[in-house]
């Protein structure tokens, strides 16, 4: 293999190595979490396949985000969004802060109260996430 294939190689390989110790670093040993979105600010974004739930153009979906710095003393945050697909909106419907970064230490009661409908923003990590859901 000549020098140049093999830097590609171990890059390549390093990259998915990466990919993957942060999809199973989201959470509780579960396969089930899926990084979907990074951050240029280092914010990571996963959300639980296993969990998603569509009713017509709706998608229920558990969230997580991964914060690269403390948020107001949240170091994660998880929540359940609805995602209308024909809308293309979202809404939360319930959501936690966590003072640690593995969703074990709740900084506050969870927020029971839904949110009200609002655009998904254009290049945000709900976007991208809509896009995973809603065009399958």
């Amino acid at each position: 293999m000549s020098k140049n294939k093999t830097v590609a190689f171990l890059i390549s390989f390093a990259l998915t190595a990466i990919v993957a110790s942060e999809a199973s670093a989201a959470g509780d040993g579960e396969d089930a979490w899926r990084m979907y979105s990074q951050e240029l600010n280092g914010d990571v974004y996963f959300f639980d396949n296993s969990r998603v739930k569509r009713i017509v153009n709706l998608q229920k979906v558990w969230n997580r985000v991964r914060y690269k710095t403390s948020v107001m003393g949240a170091s994660s945050y998880q929540s359940l969004l609805e995602i209308d697909c024909s809308e293309r909106t979202e809404r939360i419907l319930q959501n936690t802060y966590f003072s640690d970064k593995h969703w074990k230490k709740p900084a506050m009661n969870t927020d029971m109260t839904e949110k009200p409908k609002r655009l998904i923003a254009k290049g945000s990590a709900t976007e991208r996430l809509s896009e995973i859901l809603c065009d399958q």
